[in-house]
């Protein structure tokens, strides 16, 4: 079956739903900006950040109780407005998708500018504008494609990196990565049933070494995604187990990721023809 404008719809439905459970996660977490309010921020080596720092933007937000309101309703309102232009007039839908993308970028860098999290969590939100941005939907299937191998490259990337590094040859890795990953909090909650967990695989480097093998494995089993699409409802269930495990763990939170689950998803259908619209 063809990629059809019912299967837009729900992609953009799909969508919706994933960006307001997360951020209802966030909020109940304290994640967003006046939630948090960031009073120091760190400099990040790459053009597009460089960029906006020197417009000055990210110290204009500091300390500003106002402004944290109004980026994170900015932010946060955006995609509603887009469904209901979506539903009413392809156009008008075009206009606010190009807005949803200026304005998660210049949200998204600066977020990630203060010490919340790295920005590679919130490439979705970067980059799903774009799919939006589409008028015919055969654009719109090539762009979701573009989105699902990028997707596959994260995580891809990341196992190889890991391979590279030597670190899958060195049984004792995954006991020093604990070690700096929980040192404050290792300090800070001594016999804390969880900081109890983290001694135990750091004392015990051969069970902490099968759950960096069974990460790394995890995530080069993405790779498999560049040759067929067969394996996409497995990477959905690999996704979800290691981002849980992540979070548990690592204690490194990668939800931000789930939206690209929509490409594997409808992965399995096919593009439409040259006239569909």
């Amino acid at each position: 079956m063809s990629l059809n404008q019912q299967h837009r719809k729900n992609i953009v439905a799909f969508y919706c739903l994933l960006f307001y459970a997360l951020m209802l996660f966030k909020w109940w977490s304290g994640l967003f900006l006046y939630q948090f309010r960031p009073e120091i921020f760190n400099t990040r080596f790459d053009l597009v950040s460089w960029f906006l720092m020197n417009t000055g933007l990210h110290q204009w937000l500091i300390n500003q109780s106002l402004r944290w309101v109004l980026f994170d309703v900015a932010f946060y309102i955006l995609p509603l407005f887009y469904w209901l232009a979506f539903l009413k007039n392809s156009k008008l839908a075009r206009a606010v998708a190009l807005v949803m993308l200026i304005v998660n970028w210049i949200y998204i860098q600066c977020y990630t500018l203060f010490p919340t999290n790295s920005i590679e969590s919130y490439t979705c939100w970067l980059l799903f504008p774009i799919l939006f941005l589409t008028s015919r939907l055969r654009s719109f299937f090539f762009v979701l494609q573009g989105l699902r191998y990028y997707f596959l490259f994260i995580f891809a990337s990341a196992g190889t990196w890991k391979i590279i590094q030597l670190g899958i040859f060195n049984a004792d890795q995954m006991s020093g990565v604990l070690l700096y990953q929980h040192k404050e909090f290792l300090t800070s909650s001594p016999g804390y049933w969880l900081t109890n967990f983290f001694y135990w695989l750091i004392n015990h480097p051969f069970w902490g070494y099968l759950l960096y093998l069974a990460g790394t494995l995890t995530e080069l089993f993405f790779i498999a995604g560049f040759f067929t699409k067969k394996p996409d409802r497995w990477l959905i269930s690999a996704f979800i187990v290691f981002v849980v495990l992540d979070l548990f763990i690592m204690r490194i939170y990668y939800w931000e990721l789930a939206p690209f689950l929509i490409t594997l998803y409808y992965s399995r259908y096919r593009r439409p023809s040259a006239n569909a619209r």
